[in-house]
């Protein structure tokens, strides 16, 4: 009888110990879930990020491959913008083009000219002054998708033309400096 007595009393309590141990693990799981979302929107971020710098490298990249866009012409200062190009930088002419596939509402560049006169260049070059100049340039490629949850990014690059005496231009890149 005395059994009876103390099964009685001790009903209801696995209710509550199941309830407690339901509510830790929706506690759990809604921290694992939060943790999660928040993962997958910093991964989107860097996905969107590393787009907008491949797409605005591509804009150097593109602008490096036409050697119209970098004639060598004016002084110090001197700068050709792509029509969409605004900043606080003001434009010498807007005729550097982008080719087609660039979408000019979101790619914008401009390429200025350094130094003011034509330099001899530089050894590894393994030219003569004799036979060759350089003029010094640099290409700010900037793309902006934001308003598509796209990223932001800008590139500033220099670049060197070299300038046969008597003859066409060649576009050098830092890439093809090679030191001693």
């Amino acid at each position: 009888m005395r059994q009876l007595g103390h099964i009685k009393r001790q009903r209801g309590i696995s209710l509550v110990v199941s309830l407690v141990l339901l509510v830790g693990v929706t506690v759990v799981s809604l921290s694992t879930l939060s943790t999660s979302l928040l993962e997958m929107l910093m991964a989107g971020a860097e996905e969107a990020r590393m787009t907008a710098f491949q797409k605005a490298q591509a804009g150097i990249e593109a602008i490096a491959s036409e050697p119209a866009n970098f004639a060598v012409v004016g002084g110090v200062g001197d700068s050709n913008c792509t029509t969409s190009f605004s900043g606080s930088e003001s434009c010498s002419r807007s005729s550097l083009t982008l080719p087609a596939g660039f979408d000019s509402a979101k790619h914008a560049a401009r390429s200025e000219r350094l130094n003011p006169l034509l330099a001899c260049p530089p050894r590894a070059f393994a030219t003569s002054c004799d036979a060759f100049k350089v003029a010094h340039f640099s290409i700010d490629s900037r793309f902006k998708d934001t308003a598509n949850r796209g990223g932001r990014s800008e590139i500033l690059q220099g670049f060197m033309v070299l300038v046969p005496l008597g003859g066409e231009e060649v576009v050098l890149t830092d890439a093809d400096y090679v030191s001693p």
